[in-house]
């Protein structure tokens, strides 16, 4: 046994996008948060506003930056950028509309959307395996630099990197859809990880109270 101290990971998916509006392929690639997007990250931020963060850590698209940005606000947070909790890259597919693709590849998102074949990939894109190895990478040294304090961290990231890294933590068959910023929990101790919260809109949803009022 260590005496390493708990962690407490926060996963926040980023905010509603062009892309998202408009039904584009979006991993790799990057489209500016839209005005609904930009609230939902006001709004995840106050409802996570009474917890004391030690750090912050985004994914390195421009989506996700400003989604931690906005839901940090003036929060004394310190925000670091690690490119491994960037989304997955779909290859070929990136920027496309969905009826763009089933023209051009026939029915490969029912294929690379069933979460059952861990090695599927988008022509040019990356599997599942390849995107839970650089997940659990970044996760796995965001702990490690926690670990001797313990504490509660932000992690700011993508549907499909954060969906895909619970699913596999969990060892479970059944995907679970991450809205946009949705929350999901876990903590670790010794090695050892509990999934406290799955794409949980509770957060979001109170603090837009907050907001509206």
């Amino acid at each position: 046994m260590t005496n390493d101290k708990k962690v407490t990971l926060y996963f926040v998916r980023h905010g509603e996008t062009q892309y998202n509006v408009e039904k584009r392929m979006q991993g790799f690639c990057d489209s500016p948060l839209t005005e609904r997007g930009i609230f939902q990250a006001k709004s995840v931020g106050k409802g996570l506003s009474d917890i004391n963060f030690k750090a912050a850590y985004s994914s390195d698209s421009q989506r996700v930056l400003d989604t931690a940005k906005y839901a940090i606000g003036n929060q004394d947070i310190p925000l670091l950028i690690d490119p491994r909790l960037k989304e997955m890259n779909f290859g070929v597919l990136e920027s496309l509309l969905e009826e763009e693709i089933f023209e051009e590849h026939g029915n490969i998102l029912e294929k690379l959307f069933s979460f059952k074949n861990l090695d599927v990939a988008a022509p040019d894109g990356e599997s599942y395996v390849q995107l839970f190895t650089r997940t659990t990478n970044a996760v796995r040294d965001i702990i490690k630099k926690h670990a001797l304090d313990g504490g509660n961290v932000l992690i700011f990231s993508h549907g499909i990197t954060i969906g895909n890294y619970i699913l596999r933590i969990t060892q479970s068959d059944q995907y679970s859809v991450h809205e946009n910023c949705s929350v999901s929990v876990v903590s670790y101790i010794n090695g050892q990880s509990k999934v406290e919260k799955i794409a949980d809109t509770h957060y979001r949803e109170e603090g837009s109270k907050y907001l509206m009022n």
